[in-house]
């Protein structure tokens, strides 16, 4: 599949930059292919086990649920524009990837609303905004699609079926996209700081809590989209070598995010332990809950090194305010936060994470 023709006019191809660069775009394409088949993967992975697994699937799981099933189908409807060009499904599927797209991106920002709201402003109520975070992500994506389908902008631009090039795809791809991109990012960098600053003033902290601090960081990269910058920056780049920098960075990235998605939140020892209760195997040890799941499916329990734990703990009250390893969890971060922000202000931006 050829998607060096493509690049920021709405999928997640690569822009080329001359004949001379025919062997690079093509070996991009390659890699392009092969990662978006694995963020689909990554996307159904992730969908199917918080489906299975309810009680895991908290106020903030669910938006990522949401934001996983329009990736896939964006995802899927950009390979099938490659090949459906030439037929009568050309145009309806030229809307759907559009539509999806746009769905996507209005998810990322919901996603990144919610951790503000939840970790910044430590708002209760948070859940409350799902509504409305629902409302935005069907509703604009149909009511542009729509603009755009009735002003016949869908057609074939040979090799793949899209909007027609210029200003149809800079109002109903590029702004939107630039905008919640932005948005995202800056909302990014306020969470990022008010969790640096709740752990750096945390007692105890040690290089193990640093690194779940940096795994946070990632999950919420991840599910908020933020490698799209890559590819809306290098739109404004002229200097050739790093254009190409950044055309890299996007290119693997963001074709990677259904994947970056389940590796965050499904590739955690809670996560692997619920399948393998599932399925009766015995698999790692949940340290948060100090049990291990055995093969005939039963509990062994490993209560005592937790108890004399709790026991000395009790005795050093300073222990209780560095926050618990394991809600450093990257999956567990966000429904934590939710749950402590009835807290006070460094408790409840500590449980966060």
């Amino acid at each position: 599949m050829n998607t060096s023709t493509t690049g920021l006019d709405g999928s997640l191809g690569t822009s080329s930059g001359g004949g001379s660069d025919a062997r690079f775009n093509t070996a991009l394409d390659y890699i392009v292919d092969v990662l978006l088949a694995l963020s689909m993967f990554g996307c159904v992975a992730t969908v199917v086990t918080f489906i299975l697994f309810r009680p895991m699937r908290t106020q903030p799981i669910k938006l990522v649920v949401y934001l996983c099933i329009c990736m896939f189908f964006a995802q899927l409807f950009f390979y099938l524009t490659f090949y459906l060009e030439n037929t009568i499904m050309c145009i309806p599927c030229a809307m759907i990837f559009h539509y999806f797209f746009l769905a996507d991106f209005i998810w990322t920002f919901s996603i990144a609303s919610n951790f503000y709201q939840m970790i910044v402003r430590r708002n209760r109520d948070a859940e409350s905004l799902e509504i409305i975070y629902h409302g935005a992500a069907w509703s604009i994506p149909m009511i542009i699609v729509i603009a755009m389908a009735a002003t016949k902008n869908y057609n074939n631009q040979g090799g793949y079926c899209y909007m027609e090039s210029g200003v149809p795809i800079f109002l109903a791809f590029f702004v939107p996209g630039l905008f919640i991109v932005t948005s995202n990012c800056i909302i990014f960098i306020f969470t990022v700081k008010e969790i640096h600053d709740t752990l750096k003033s945390a007692p105890n902290s040690d290089k193990k809590e640093k690194s779940k601090e940096i795994k946070v960081y990632f999950s919420i990269f991840a599910s908020i989209g933020l490698s799209w910058l890559f590819g809306f920056v290098m739109v404004f780049i002229n200097d050739d070598v790093l254009k190409k920098i950044f055309l890299v960075l996007f290119s693997i990235l963001t074709p990677t995010q259904g994947l970056l998605i389940f590796i965050s939140y499904c590739c955690n020892e809670r996560v692997i332990n619920r399948w393998g209760e599932l399925f009766g195997f015995k698999l790692l040890i949940d340290h948060s809950g100090a049990t291990s799941t055995t093969a005939s499916g039963r509990l062994s329990s490993t209560h005592s090194s937790h108890s004399q734990h709790s026991q000395h703990s009790s005795h050093n009250p300073a222990r209780k305010e560095k926050p618990s390893r394991a809600l450093l969890s990257p999956s567990s971060s966000a429904h934590s936060a939710s749950a402590s922000a009835s807290a006070s202000a460094s408790a409840s931006s500590s449980s966060a994470l």
